[in-house]
């Protein structure tokens, strides 16, 4: 399989309503950048997803990261958005990491 790979960054605030006691500080609204990578599949080798041209659709059609979103949320959004996009014919996976240290892959 041949995958298109995309990556960004997106400065968002979120916050964990429950976090547990230890990290209880994610609770508070913080501020992170949000390192994105999205992989869309290929349908053959001449580039049927232009690198530039859909970096630029992400970026503009992107929302807010502002609020109880956690990076699986906020990949499992930006997935179905990808999906959406290209009619549900491709496979597509996110990653999300906070700070380019942890995060989410959905797939």
């Amino acid at each position: 399989m041949i995958w298109a790979v995309i990556t960004f960054t997106k400065i968002g605030f979120h916050y964990w309503k429950d976090a547990p006691e230890e990290t209880k500080f994610l609770r508070n609204k913080h501020r992170h950048i949000f390192h994105i990578t999205v992989y869309v599949e290929q349908m053959h080798n001449s580039r049927d997803v232009e690198y530039f041209a859909f970096k630029n659709w992400l970026e503009q059609n992107l929302p807010v990261i502002d609020g109880p979103q956690s990076c699986e949320t906020i990949a499992s959004h930006i997935k179905k958005l990808v999906e959406t996009h290209f009619n549900n014919s491709r496979k597509v996976k996110v990653q999300v990491l906070e700070d380019n240290e942890n995060g989410a892959l959905v797939e």
